[in-house]
């Protein structure tokens, strides 16, 4: 693997989300502490989520970030805008007496860019600020997560989002799994929990996590209630509902239709290390796309995942081996997590009772074909997660799929970037053929290489004092109109857009301020860009 900043000794990571988003850090913090034993971590977090960061392993230090403080001294505006500016200026200070010497922004808002920007951390990854407050993405895997995540291109991307930013913090080495610390005060406390509630079935225990992060993504309650009857009826499993208060709305209803003895109600009854506990102690998880199937994961316990609406199994899946991801079949979807949705026609390609038959076979055993006749596979397409030649979690469909008009595109996408900004010898061996008429692909060899020569000879021009003016303004017109092909063609040919995106997100990274440093970064990015379309096309 291509590694600029193998070698570290004392890093700030700044991750100030969501849980999820936190336990997805967790291989990059270990990874980091496999490669460097005695490298200090300190984690930069808002502090709603400062809790969990203490129950994460390999983590030295939390530093707290109170961002609602800050947003509501600013509301109050006059004095309050000087506490804001106090208290920033307080945690700035805090974060440049500690001399990091590499930093990796897993956050990409221009808040936290700006903030490392202050804090002037000279090795890092992920997202930063130049000299004039500008978001800056300072790394090509950085980039090809806010590519990825482009929703033009989601459904191209096949690399998980916790290898992006693995490697955009230079990780090689790493654990299978996310990780978190299962506390035996927890674990306890969760066994108790369910020896208390007097099952009388005596089969294996099976958490469900009926709540999710957005309505779209809820799959609906009725359809729960006939999953778990099947469970207790037909498998004699013991139910546990895991969730949060906020979330008990969802859940009652689902109790009040099931077998009361054999489904036990945990949400908002145990804290996040209890959770942990709950989910280690049980057999299986049976989730959306939440932060406790993470959690799960982390624990070592497998998972069968719905990722409905908006949810894209090939970004978010559980990174661990052996996990089940049910990606419905449909030409909406993944939709736009930032839109709503009237007709979540997704939630219903997955019939209940076929789901509990799924999730007894994955009880009993790791499952890497799927039973004849199970589920109706033009409607849902079933994964298997694992770990590739190269340490990438990866999903390969345990079932015949009949046609997935994506797939040829992914495999060669995945093979482009491993090779080209990972450095892996990929080779041949995703070398796949599309019915895709590929002309627009040669446009953008073409185009790439006409930025190539354009910004040669701008680069020309500039070293010689006589150039005349008129001149260097009809080679930067001609550059202006390359750039303005080269994003009509990624719009117009989305199978073309994350080679077009990544050229993109370079070109608005270019730094400096002296002519020819700055055309010779143009120059790099169009000899960029043509190497990975003519790389792009032998793969495909």
């Amino acid at each position: 693997m291509k590694r600029k900043h193998a070698h570290k000794e004392n890093i700030l990571l700044v991750n100030i989300t969501r849980l999820g988003d936190m336990l997805q850090a967790t291989p990059t913090i270990s990874g980091m502490k496999q490669e460097n034993p005695n490298a200090k971590i300190t984690v930069l977090v808002e502090k709603q989520f400062s809790e969990v960061c203490h129950f994460l392993p390999d983590i030295d230090e939390v530093v707290a970030l109170d961002l609602g403080m800050t947003v509501r001294s600013l509301d109050r505006q006059s004095d309050g805008i000087i506490d804001a500016y106090e208290y920033l200026s307080e945690v700035v200070e805090n974060l440049r007496s500690k001399k990091f010497d590499y930093c990796l922004n897993m956050s990409s808002s221009g808040y936290t860019a700006l903030l490392l920007k202050l804090v002037d951390v000279k090795r890092r990854g992920g997202w930063t600020a130049d000299s004039e407050g500008f978001r800056v993405i300072e790394t090509d895997w950085a980039r090809l997560f806010a590519t990825s995540v482009f929703h033009q291109n989601r459904q191209f991307n096949s690399l998980n989002l916790v290898d992006i930013f693995r490697c955009s913090a230079d990780v090689e080495k790493h654990p299978d799994k996310l990780q978190i610390k299962i506390l035996p005060e927890a674990k306890e406390y969760a066994e108790n929990l369910v020896r208390e509630h007097g099952f009388t079935n005596e089969g294996p225990l099976i958490a469900i996590q009926a709540g999710a992060s957005q309505g779209k993504r809820q799959w609906d309650p009725r359809n729960f209630i006939r999953l778990i009857n099947v469970l207790t009826e037909k498998y004699k499993a013991r139910v546990v509902l895991t969730g949060s208060k906020g979330e008990l709305n969802i859940i009652n209803p689902i109790v009040e239709g099931t077998d009361k003895n054999n489904v036990m109600l945990a949400a908002g009854r145990t804290s996040i290390p209890q959770l942990a506990a709950l989910l280690h102690i049980s057999d299986l998880l049976v989730t959306g796309d939440t932060g406790p199937m993470h959690i799960s994961v982390a624990t070592g316990t497998p998972v069968v995942s719905l990722f409905l609406a908006s949810a894209f199994g090939f970004e978010t899946g559980p990174y661990s081996e052996g996990n089940l991801v049910l990606q419905p079949v449909i030409s909406c979807g993944p939709c736009n997590p930032n839109k709503s949705c009237a007709r979540p026609d997704c939630h219903f390609h997955i019939e209940p009772e076929a789901l509990a038959e799924l999730v007894w076979l994955r009880v009993n055993k790791d499952i890497k074909e799927l039973p004849a006749n199970l589920l109706d596979t033009g409607k849902v397409t079933v994964y298997r997660s694992y770990f590739d030649e190269y340490g990438f979690c990866d999903l390969a469909p345990i079932h015949k799929v009949a046609s997935d008009f994506y797939h040829p595109y992914r495999r060669a996408y995945r093979s482009l970037w491993l090779e080209d900004i990972g450095g892996f010898k990929v080779g041949e061996k995703s070398k796949l053929s599309v019915s895709k008429e590929l002309e627009p692909l040669s446009a953008v060899t073409k185009v790439a290489e006409e930025g190539v020569k354009a910004a040669t000879r701008l680069i020309e021009l500039i070293e010689n004092p006589t150039s005349p003016a008129s001149e260097l303004g009809v080679v930067s017109d001609k550059l202006s109109h390359v750039d303005e092909i080269i994003e009509k063609i990624g719009y117009e040919h989305p199978f073309l857009g994350p080679l077009t995106r990544m050229y993109v997100f370079a070109k608005e990274n270019i730094q400096g301020k002296d002519p020819k440093a700055l055309t010779e970064q143009t120059l790099g990015n169009y000899t960029d860009l043509a190497r990975r379309a003519n790389r792009f096309a032998q793969l495909i």
